[in-house]
């Protein structure tokens, strides 16, 4: 029997789900296509990304305290993408810290992709 660990339940978490998402006249519902038979429902989309999450950690059988400890948090794509974009403007606000910039000395900088 293996040990139930924090690796073993990271371990047990797609890398992304896929959601479709049907708007009904109770509210939204939500299947998520990689857990068979997965399905949570909410009233408005910020809800729903609460509500799809908890299902997921809900039919892995993941603990709340390992919930919390994973750090894991599954997003629709678009904020996802919105994410990374702050996060980078937050680096290079952190790079540049300090710095002083004034209209007539600017310095090119390359950031490697």
């Amino acid at each position: 029997m293996s040990k139930k660990d924090l690796n073993f339940y990271k371990s047990l978490l797609p890398e992304q789900i896929t959601v479709v998402v049907q708007v009904t006249e109770e509210g939204l519902v939500a299947e998520i296509k990689e857990l068979e038979n997965c399905y949570t429902q909410a009233d408005n989309p910020a809800e729903l990304i609460e509500m799809v999450n908890d299902a997921v950690f809900t039919y892995l059988e993941i603990p709340d305290n390992f919930v919390k400890q994973l750090g894991i948090v599954y997003l629709p794509q678009k904020i996802a993408d919105e994410l990374r974009r702050i996060k980078m403007q937050e680096f290079c606000n952190e790079l540049i810290k300090g710095v002083s910039v004034t209209t007539t000395s600017y310095k090119k900088i390359t950031f490697a992709s």
